[in-house]
């Protein structure tokens, strides 16, 4: 029996969330209706969504990931850096950090996780909202960046499996970048700087960190005049600089609107910070996700998405942070 989720027939993802919900409530659940099939979005793990109906009647609208090996895509496997590939990850972040902290992420509802059977999936509440790539307004995006904000303050990063984005992960990332540029004059302008980057990069104050909260991980769900912010995809979830996050959603907007943006984080932050700090700690991080962007894999390319100038972007962001 395989536990790789598109090989697995219904009543195996029964069983599975099943054994899930009953460990995570503290009392048996039983499914006594299940609808399952393919999440409407492309990810890099494989998704279903499930209707359930529990015997005493409950409802739930989840979905199912596999975050283990078996659930990666072909493309996934063969670009993702194995180090930053940990399955416990997700579950630890969704279990143990973040499901008690009322921020709005989905609900943990619960996760199997059998090595001998390929199988660690992950059961979650299915929230149904906009991705934030498709909202319009730059208000969504504003509580977006406030919600980044908070985020620092309400988790601390105290799993085993997080990663911790420090000296040495800046240092391999602007050394992977030097290696895809090849004979760019940027690549020698990074070499050059590399030290004074990583020496600014460690200086900043550190903070949980989504990791990857690019427009396409965060959902926005209104109801009731109200708006929840929902990131998902907690793949590379650990600590880092904490303007990361802020960072990795202001690509592409203008002046006024990113400047919107950046005031939205710096108020909600729980520290207090000069705003002209945080504008210079942006461009720091904007720099260091650009330079990973860049060495993420030999001959890879990124999604449609996040596909932008990034040694150009890099070179801009290079003058302005180290002139």
């Amino acid at each position: 029996m395989s536990g790789a989720l598109r090989e697995s027939g219904d009543a195996e993802v029964r069983e599975a969330l099943q054994r899930a919900l009953s460990e995570t409530r503290g009392a048996p659940a039983e499914i006594a209706e299940l609808t399952r099939r393919p999440f409407a979005y492309e990810t890099s793990f494989a998704i279903d969504e499930l209707d359930v109906r529990l015997a005493g009647g409950e409802r739930l609208a989840l979905v199912v990931k596999d975050v283990g090996a078996a659930g990666l895509s072909a493309e996934a496997a063969a670009t993702k850096p194995a180090d930053t590939l940990d399955p416990d990850r997700e579950i630890s972040v969704y279990r143990d950090l973040l499901d008690s902290r009322r921020l709005g992420t989905p609900r943990f509802h619960g996760a199997v996780a059998d090595p001998g059977q390929n199988r660690r999936w992950i059961f979650l509440e299915r929230v149904e909202g906009e991705v934030l790539t498709d909202v319009g307004e730059i208000g969504g995006w504003c509580e977006a960046a406030a919600w980044a904000a908070r985020l620092s303050g309400a988790v601390a990063g105290d799993s085993d499996t997080l990663l911790h984005r420090d000296a040495e992960w800046h240092r391999r990332w602007v050394d992977a970048a030097v290696s895809a540029l090849g004979g760019d004059p940027l690549a020698a302008r990074l070499r050059e700087r590399r030290a004074q980057l990583v020496e600014r990069l460690c200086a900043l104050p550190s903070a949980f960190v989504h990791g990857e909260l690019y427009p396409a991980n965060v959902l926005v769900a209104r109801e009731g005049g109200s708006t929840r912010i929902a990131p998902v995809d907690w793949e590379l979830a650990g600590t880092g600089p904490y303007a990361l996050d802020l960072a990795a959603l202001l690509s592409g907007w203008n002046r006024d609107d990113r400047e919107a943006m950046c005031r939205s984080f710096h108020q909600s932050l729980p520290r207090t910070t000069p705003f002209g700090e945080l504008l210079a700690a942006v461009e720091l991080c904007e720099l260091s996700l650009a330079l990973q962007w860049i060495g993420w894999s030999p001959g890879w390319v990124a999604p449609e998405a996040q596909r932008r100038d990034w040694s150009g972007e890099a070179s801009r962001l290079l003058g302005a942070v180290l002139p």
